[in-house]
């Protein structure tokens, strides 16, 4: 089934990806002990969002989408190479340093051109009316891809041989990943425009064609506020969450990390209630529902802690509502820049949804913990929590009209 072979090989790829981006982690952290060089490290792997984010989208829309997966994964496998070998044999810090964050950023280009050309093709691996249960099938690949590059496997490998085990260890995986997308049938990589890929000169015209279309159409021009919002609010958080509930909770800094969990299990729940119940609301009241949730948990999260014995088990049931909203607004709004989106532009427009995530979501971050330090943690989250429940009313009149 290509709906299967597409999943299986995006989960691989992450997972193997996301184990990359950990094992860097921990060698930047060994080596440096520096939160500037880890900076710099993450700072690698956004920038490619900006420099080939709309690019990604052209080369999708212009070229087998199929084969640009397999190129992709077969490039990752190099990288991953490359990175093992530059933790096994260099030994200057500064060289090493250097190939760790060479790796990281070579990762990201890939990604940019993999993520637009999937989106792109699931839309026909399926019949329309499953559309939204594909994209939480999808989802949920993410999200485990995640836990099992980051939780599972970087850890142990780092373990077992350090970081240069960690990188020769995904080289099969994305073997696998290309082999997998290499059986995709081929007519799902094919246009269904016209064929012959145009020259590079009319770059800029196939860029405005892409913009014109996303700014003409105000149902995707919405779905991608949405997800430009929800890609911003959820870096905000991770940015504010820890500080919060240190300081205002008093939870030690050790165990912030698992304050994580309820909101992925909430996410969980809520991508598993889109796709198995998806058919009983229309896409933009999912939308809707997911907004008015985050901005009621986060206009509550603040106060929480003034209920005292019971702000732990509140904090749970809040947390994982967010979670919740956040997988209520990220798999309809994705389903509706897919369906929206003509086939011989849809990799523009999703890459167009990935560069505007890229600029909001990074920006407001130096200024978000600053002004948390000045306003404190209530103002801040009561400003966050008008923002998106403003949404959410918009949102609720636009479903009504």
């Amino acid at each position: 089934m290509p709906l299967r072979r597409l999943a299986v090989a995006q989960f691989v790829a992450l997972a193997a990806t996301y184990a990359i981006y950990f094992a860097s982690m921990a060698l930047v952290e060994e080596k440096t002990h520096s939160s500037a060089q880890m900076g710099l490290m993450i700072f690698s792997s956004t920038l490619p969002g900006f420099l080939f984010g709309m690019l990604a989208g052209v080369v999708v829309d212009r070229y087998d989408r199929r084969r640009v997966l397999v190129i992709g994964n077969l490039l990752r496998l190099i990288v991953a190479a490359g990175f093992a070998a530059a933790a096994h044999w260099l030994g200057n810090p500064l060289l090493l340093l250097a190939a760790v964050y060479a790796s990281n950023f070579l990762l990201s280009v890939i990604a940019q051109f993999a993520t637009s050309a999937e989106g792109s093709l699931i839309p026909h691996t399926v019949p329309r009316e499953r559309l939204l249960a594909a994209n939480s099938i999808f989802q949920v690949a993410t999200l485990g891809a995640q836990g099992a590059g980051m939780v599972l496997l970087a850890p142990l490998l780092l373990r077992l041989g350090g970081a240069p085990a960690a990188g020769m260890a995904v080289v099969p995986l994305f073997a696998l990943a290309a082999w997998m997308c290499a059986r995709l049938p081929a007519r799902l990589g094919k246009r269904s425009g016209e064929q012959t890929p145009q020259t590079w000169a009319s770059l800029r015209g196939d860029l405005r064609a892409g913009w014109r279309f996303v700014a003409g159409d105000a149902s995707v021009r919405r779905a991608i506020g949405y997800l430009v919002l929800v890609s911003a609010l959820s870096l905000v958080l991770t940015t504010l969450i820890p500080g919060l509930a240190a300081r205002a909770w008093g939870v030690p800094v050790e165990y912030v990390a698992y304050l994580a969990v309820p909101g992925g299990i909430g996410f969980g729940l809520g991508v598993w209630l889109v796709g198995r119940r998806g058919h009983l609301l229309k896409e933009k009241e999912w939308i809707s529902a997911g907004l008015l949730a985050l901005g009621g948990g986060l206009a509550l999260l603040p106060a929480l802690r003034v209920l005292r014995g019971l702000y732990v088990p509140l904090f749970l049931l809040v947390s994982a509502g967010v979670g919740g909203g956040f997988a209520l607004v990220i798999v309809p709004a994705r389903t509706v820049v897919q369906e929206r989106s003509p086939d011989e532009m849809r990799g523009r427009v999703i890459s167009t949804q990935m560069f505007l995530s890229n600029v909001v979501s990074t920006l407001p971050l130096p200024l978000t913990g600053g002004l948390a330090d000045l306003i404190g943690f209530q103002r801040i989250f009561a400003l966050l929590a008008l923002v998106v429940l403003g949404a959410g009313a918009a949102s609720v009149r636009h479903a009504r009209g």
